[in-house]
């Protein structure tokens, strides 16, 4: 722009475009290479004079390193009123190119999970400074963050800020929705003042894409019967990783952390700022809160011990990292694997083979012959009154008869027989009543089978062989990784154009392509199902996701085609190296977990030996007490099974 403009009293010519949006454009201030000057364009000058006259009479620039705030008021040489100064966010890179595992590959090639918590934590300090200067972001989204290579946090479009000063408000006049808190869906914003606790949903939804791999809360399957968009899912308060699954009816997509894989008190911390009650008042977890809470989380870090890309909750029994990694089939950061060395492999080697050497305990005695004497077992008191209610009753019914017969033959006899007939009946019936202990003796002899059949399983070679021939399986696919790795080697070699043809679609992001009816609702359901590259809508099974029905899907596979179109096949380049480096990381991360479980072995193996010794030796009170119940089932019943 040739035009020269008056800054702080002086003349003053821009340098060259930085950017441009919809309210005006960004340039180099000429002369100053760290401040960046932003003219509006004609109409939207007049709105916004009042509102950065303000903002720079108050100093906010003075309140927050984490804000390009305005600086100095810009006039065109008649004096109007054209825009503002600001510091200048000099190689930083949208927060939406660090939490998209497709963008981060190239943007924050080295960024790793610590990375991206420290990330967190910055921007959760950049809210919390700019909530302390009396602004409210309103309009908080991805778009408006920017972050370094040093994980350092900056805001830009802080004219868009709500700004409170003698007594006047000027508010934010605008909104992403699916940033946007349940209760100002549809709201105007014209005539809406914004809060921190509506800021702390929007910092809440992008402080889980950070540390969820870009997936929005909202975005799930909904159970209730059809598909609902990001928007309504907000609307109707569901959060799609909630453990209130009965209440929200939503599933979250597949293969992504877990709610609780950073800890209880962040998954407690986004169940309260997605819940209803958070909705008034200071209900929700304010940024400061989260600076807090993001904080004892980074201390409470440990690095994986076969990725140390991975960094993860250090209450969490294994890497959680890994375990997703092996489900989508691909590293989500760049993988800074422990590589063994001479003497590890060496090491390796014996340990295989010592693992070959050890022997199985021995098979175990007789159950039977090992339990303690049970000579000091009763007949319980309720079998002894039911035996002798039962011989008195019995005695009776013969007595009856007896005398039935008696006045059969001298009396009467009708009656006598009738008297005989039914004596006898009844003396039948209670010899052969069902045993009012059968039912103990069956379920207690069951449990000792059980009981048993757990202990031989144990006290013999049973569960030791299964170990080992688990461990035996380990070693044999442990030496199959070089051979493993060279097929995979060779077979990239053959496929180099569908290679080259991967990355090439690869390189053209869903998030900046131009795509119809797929706005940025859509585009943020695609990414939390990992949909996020042309080679992702190629690759990908678009039909399972919610809201992409058949013309969505034609929509997208068409966007997809013109990318793949654009490919032209070069023979000449080789295999591409990052494709090599894949096969070498994936075959290495194979082999670091396959010792990291080898190199346990052999102290599990000894560990279940030492375990069978100790259990012949001293039966277990699980078994002791199976075999004793039973026993006193067999003296209540009368019987053995």
């Amino acid at each position: 722009m040739s035009e020269t403009f008056v800054i702080g009293g002086k003349k003053v010519s821009l340098g060259p475009l930085l950017g441009k949006g919809g309210e005006g454009a960004v340039y180099n201030a000429g002369g100053s290479p760290d401040i960046a000057v932003k003219i509006y364009n004609e109409g939207k000058a007049a709105e916004r004079h009042e509102k950065i006259m303000a903002m720079v009479s108050a100093g906010l620039s003075r309140t927050s390193d984490h804000v390009a705030y305005p600086l100095d008021v810009v006039t065109r040489q008649n004096g109007k009123f054209a825009g503002f100064t600001m510091k200048k966010v000099a190689g930083f890179k949208t927060v939406h190119d660090l939490y998209g595992p497709g963008s981060r590959r190239t943007e924050f090639p080295t960024a790793d999970v610590r990375f991206i918590v420290r990330t967190a934590f910055n921007l959760s300090s950049a809210i919390a400074s700019i909530h302390r200067s009396g602004c409210v972001v309103g309009d908080i989204n991805h778009s408006g963050i920017l972050v370094s290579a040093q994980a350092l946090v900056t805001l830009i479009d802080s004219d868009s800020f709500q700004f409170r000063t003698g007594g006047r408000t000027f508010r934010s006049l605008v909104g992403v929705a699916e940033y946007t808190p349940s209760e100002l869906q549809g709201v105007s914003f014209e005539k809406t003042d914004r809060t921190e606790n509506h800021d702390a949903f929007g910092l809440a939804i992008l402080l889980f894409q950070l540390l969820f791999l870009g997936r929005h809360p909202y975005a799930g399957r909904f159970l209730g019967g059809g598909d609902i968009d990001i928007k309504t899912a907000i609307s109707q308060r569901r959060f799609a990783y909630s453990d209130r699954r009965a209440e929200t009816q939503m599933e979250p997509p597949p293969h992504v952390p877990a709610l609780n894989d950073y800890g209880d008190e962040v998954k407690n911390a986004f169940e309260r700022a997605f819940s209803r009650s958070a909705e008034m008042g200071g209900g929700r977890p304010s940024a400061a809160d989260w600076v807090g809470i993001i904080d004892r989380l980074q201390s409470n870090l440990i690095t994986c011990e076969i990725d140390r890309s991975h960094h993860y909750y250090k209450f969490k029994g294994r890497c959680p990292w890994c375990k997703l990694e092996a489900g989508i089939g691909r590293s989500l950061f760049m993988a800074q694997l422990v590589m063994p060395t001479q003497s590890s492999m060496a090491n390796i080697g014996q340990v295989i083979a010592h693992i070959g050497r050890m022997n199985s305990p021995p098979r175990p005695p007789s159950a039977e012959n090992i339990m303690p004497p049970v000579r000091d077992l009763k007949v319980s008191p309720i079998a002894t009154a039911k035996r002798r209610s039962r011989g008195i009753n019995m005695t009776g019914a013969l007595i009856a008869a007896a005398a039935g017969a008696v006045v059969m033959f001298a009396v009467q006899p009708l009656f006598g027989i009738v008297l005989a007939v039914g004596a006898l009946i009844y003396f039948f019936n209670v010899k052969n009543e069902v045993n009012p202990f059968e039912a103990e003796l069956k379920a207690s002899t069951a449990a000792w089978h059980q009981q048993r059949a757990l202990w031989e399983k144990h006290a013999g070679p049973e569960h030791f062989d299964e170990r080992k021939a688990h461990f035996l399986k380990l070693a044999a696919n442990h030496a199959a990784l070089p051979q493993r790795e060279r097929e995979r080697l060779e077979e990239l070699d053959r496929k180099k154009r569908d290679l080259q043809m991967r990355k090439h679609m690869e390189s053209h992001l869903l998030d900046r392509a131009k795509v119809p009816s797929i706005g940025p609702g859509r585009k943020a359901t695609l990414a939390s199902y990992g949909v996020e590259t042309a080679w992702d809508a190629k690759s990908k099974r678009i039909t399972n996701i919610p809201g992409f029905g058949p013309s969505m899907q034609e929509k997208l596979r068409t966007w997809s085609k013109s990318v793949e179109r654009k490919f032209v096949f070069n023979a000449n380049i080789p295999t591409d190296p990052q494709a090599i480096r894949d096969v070498k990381t994936d075959i290495a991360k194979q082999r670091a977990e396959l010792e990291r479980d080898l190199l346990k072995a052999p102290s599990e193996l000894q560990r279940i030996f030492d375990d069978a010794t100790k259990l012949r030796a001293t039966p277990p009170a699980s078994l002791v007490e199976a075999h004793r119940r039973m026993k006193q089932a067999e003296l209540d019943s009368g019987r053995k099974i």
